[in-house]
């Protein structure tokens, strides 16, 4: 990859690029450059230049309610070594040809790839049209497809896989993502930001399909009878009230035992504790959601949830999310300080 630094316009360089509105930095210090990036992946990746060769690189970038957007461009050949992302769920868009390398698979990458929770991935951008990169806690992403997946999750989200981490539906990532680049470039209201921060969990929940399977309850497979299923529903219809799984089984048509039974060979886990998962991961939709902007409290999601003993439910949010429920809270404060709507 040769480098065109020093011989471009910078009007031309910075013209059309993605979210060429936000502009945070343009530099030819390679730890200028990298430091912008990090401030909104918290990626901590290294910067490389070829053959010792100044960079000449540009950082726009803004965050989307949860979601980080960083665009960024390098000015010559660089090689990025990020470390395993653990709990950030970063995504990769090329602008043009990249190479990859990433749990012992190398490739070039022209369309939407991840980074591994568990291995450092190697990158080699082009040079100059770079790439976009998205990032969300990952966290924030389970809370999303708690809220909107009629599966319960069963444990954390982890993106690791013996094969690249590659987007399924890469053209519509892509698509969604660069035109949500646009539509901030244009001046998006502020009351607009949390219907793009959505469609764009949205995006990245369906290109990560394949890696996020793993963490739901599996799926009942052909020939298990439905109940299982109306079970759940059941369940979650009726989150805030005293559920009782004498209840749940008489509603569906099997004995108490039977719907024990039922649940421990097609999803792994009791009613009891698939009721407790659905309840805490509303709590914590519903503290992400209306904390920072009505006011919830911990105490008030947590009844909404249909947790009774306050004690009992910060106990178990904390074991599963590992952090208390008015840690949440205030995280979500200070990350509305920075939010687009303040800018």
């Amino acid at each position: 990859m040769s480098s065109t630094s020093g011989t471009s316009d910078p009007r031309q360089h910075s013209a059309g690029r993605p979210l060429a509105a936000h502009l945070l930095t343009r530099s030819r210090s390679a730890a200028v450059i990298r430091d912008s990036v990090n401030s909104l992946t918290a990626d901590e990746h290294l910067l490389v230049p070829h053959l010792g060769r100044n960079i000449d690189g540009m950082v726009n970038g803004l965050r989307a309610g949860a979601v980080s957007l960083v665009f960024v461009s390098y000015g010559t050949g660089v090689t990025i070594v990020s470390p395993p992302s653990g709990r950030r769920a970063l995504l990769v868009i090329p602008q043009g040809p990249m190479l990859v390398e990433s749990c012992g698979n190398q490739w070039v990458a022209n369309t939407p790839f991840a980074l591994s929770s568990h291995h450092q991935t190697k990158m080699v951008p082009d040079p100059d049209r770079g790439a976009v990169v998205g990032g969300v806690d990952a966290e924030a992403l389970e809370s999303y497809l708690a809220a909107t997946s009629n599966r319960p999750l069963v444990k954390p989200i982890s993106l690791s896989s013996d094969v690249p981490l590659q987007l399924s539906s890469p053209h519509m990532v892509t698509h969604t993502w660069l035109e949500a680049c646009r539509q901030l470039d244009q001046g998006l209201p502020p009351e607009s930001v949390p219907w793009l921060e959505n469609i764009l969990l949205a995006t990245m929940s369906a290109g990560l399909a394949p890696f996020l399977e793993p963490s739901f309850a599996p799926l009942p497979s052909k020939g298990i009878p439905g109940y299982v299923e109306l079970a759940c529903r059941y369940l979650e219809q009726n989150l805030s009230g005293n559920v009782r799984i004498d209840d749940v089984a008489s509603a569906v048509g099997i004995s108490t035992r039977q719907l024990h039974t039922a649940f421990q060979d097609h999803i792994g886990r009791s009613p009891t504790q698939v009721l407790r998962d659905m309840r805490l991961a509303r709590a914590r939709q519903r503290l992400e959601t209306l904390g920072p902007s009505r006011g919830i409290t911990v105490a008030g999601a947590a009844n909404d949830a249909g947790f009774s003993h306050l004690g009992r439910f910060s106990a178990y949010y904390t074991e599963k999310y590992q952090e208390s429920p008015s840690a949440t809270l205030q995280r979500l404060r200070g990350a509305a300080k920075t939010d687009i709507t303040s800018q």
